[in-house]
């Protein structure tokens, strides 16, 4: 069975451990923290979760077993009374 593996950063290219990267087939993996993941091939898509952090999504092209994925960091907005 074939796996996809990769790194999942932040904008400023530090590895973000905690990602939660999840195939459509419910197949899932956590990154380590260097950022990297390992996931046995999921089917067409990987979403990628981690507090503080924009989701993304990921369409993979046949044959693709490297994913690498930079997650901007959520806007915090601050309310002034």
């Amino acid at each position: 069975m074939a796996e996809v593996r990769g790194v999942v950063r932040s904008a400023g290219g530090d590895p973000i451990e905690g990602v939660l990267v999840m195939g459509v087939d419910l197949n899932y993996a956590e990154t380590n923290r260097e950022g990297q993941f390992r996931l046995i091939r999921p089917e067409m898509a990987l979403f990628f979760w981690c507090s503080g952090y924009l989701p993304e999504a990921r369409v993979l092209r046949a044959g693709e077993a490297r994913v690498d994925v930079v997650l901007r960091p959520v806007a915090v907005m601050k309310a002034s009374a």
